[in-house]
């Protein structure tokens, strides 16, 4: 059996007490060497109390709900161990699946992150992603290469989260995981599915609404912005433009309406971080693991770094604190821009560096 002493296992949760109660005291019986964090986005049904009296042994943090991608990345900062496993308050973990995906990452450096096949409480296949996605029509019968994962559960590596950053705070819900999972492929990594099955109940937390479509149209817009080669986030903006522009005009459901008017409205004007939602303002500068920021990350390149642990300063977690240290880096890659060099154990990149900002498009 394999030991996951050194798994840390992050839970956002709002709303969601029943199903974070089962989901907890699963984990108690398949990983109970796990360290489990929860991160409770202001619930009003009890969900924090509930786990404060009943699960001592979870770390627990209350949070203001800024969304999922923030209540994850709270959870991050939180986690001690070299291991990472994301995962929904309605999902019920299989020592199987946690075993195979820690063995996985630590098998394969080059690997970003690793999930397991979702299926419904019956046992059906659960879809994801749409038609394109083709775990949803072949049976996964070993582990696979994949363009995207699901949020609702995947495990990942520290070194990972360092490199490429965590969740993106620009979104709400929806669309994090498909930002995430490009980040590491534009990194170098690859991502893969296992055969091993975990149930999922899915849309434990959420009820569908306007606002919601909304969010994920929006999301969707913002990936494309920054991902999407320049053509292609056009004729999606396009898209999206004409689908707002004729339904708040069409739908007969007033609420809607106006939710569509808006989706128009931002799409013409390319605000893609204007949420229905109080987001946290954050975007993708999120904190790592323990309270490590981005920031020396962002602002030393890759080669000054391999300077800096040839002569003995690494940047370990007291010296990324240190904010005379971080200054100073932040001068030499300012007064000295080099040439990233890849790490020995990225693959190169496939892809060159992403265009400018775009010209300004006349609306139709």
């Amino acid at each position: 059996m394999t030991e996951l002493a050194a798994l840390s296992i992050v839970i956002p949760s709002y709303n969601a007490r029943d199903l974070l109660a089962r989901c907890l005291r699963t984990l108690e019986d398949v990983v109970p060497e796990a360290e489990v964090i929860v991160v409770d986005g202001d619930s009003s049904d009890g969900s924090a109390d509930m786990v404060e009296r009943d699960f001592p042994k979870v770390v627990l943090q209350r949070q203001r709900n800024h969304g999922f991608a923030h209540a994850t990345n709270r959870g991050i900062e939180r986690a001690s161990k070299p291991y990472v496993l994301l995962m929904n308050s309605d999902l019920f973990l299989t020592r199987a699946a946690a075993e195979a995906m820690h063995g996985r990452l630590a098998a394969d450096p080059r690997l970003a992150a690793v999930g397991p096949r979702l299926v419904n409480e019956d046992g059906s296949r659960q879809s994801v992603f749409g038609a394109f996605y083709w775990p949803n029509w072949v049976e996964v019968t070993k582990a696979s290469r994949v363009w995207l994962l699901s949020g609702a559960c995947f495990m990942t590596r520290r070194d990972v989260i360092e490199r490429v950053g965590a969740l993106d705070e620009s979104f709400f819900l929806y669309n994090e995981e498909y930002d995430w999972c490009q980040r590491c492929r534009d990194a170098g990594y690859h991502l893969e599915i296992l055969p091993e099955r975990v149930v999922h109940v899915g849309g434990g937390s959420t009820r569908r609404n306007p606002a919601l479509v909304l969010e994920a149209q929006r999301g969707f817009l913002w990936v494309a912005k920054k991902h999407a080669p320049p053509a292609l986030a056009e004729a999606i903006r396009r898209v999206a433009l004409v689908e707002g522009y004729c339904c708040a005009r069409l739908d007969p459901r007033p609420d809607h309406r106006s939710m569509w008017a808006k989706l128009e409205s931002l799409t013409r004007r390319e605000a893609y971080l204007e949420s229905p939602f109080p987001v946290s303002g954050r975007g993708d500068s999120v904190a790592q693991p323990n309270g490590l920021t981005l920031t020396a990350l962002s602002v030393l390149p890759p080669e000054l770094a391999a300077r800096a642990d040839e002569s003995g300063a690494r940047l370990r977690p007291e010296a990324m604190a240190d904010p005379v240290r971080l200054e100073a880096a932040a001068d030499a890659a300012r007064a000295e821009p080099v040439r990233a060099v890849r790490p020995s154990n990225v693959l190169p990149l496939r892809r060159e560096a992403r265009r400018g900002p775009r010209t300004r498009r006349v609306a139709i």
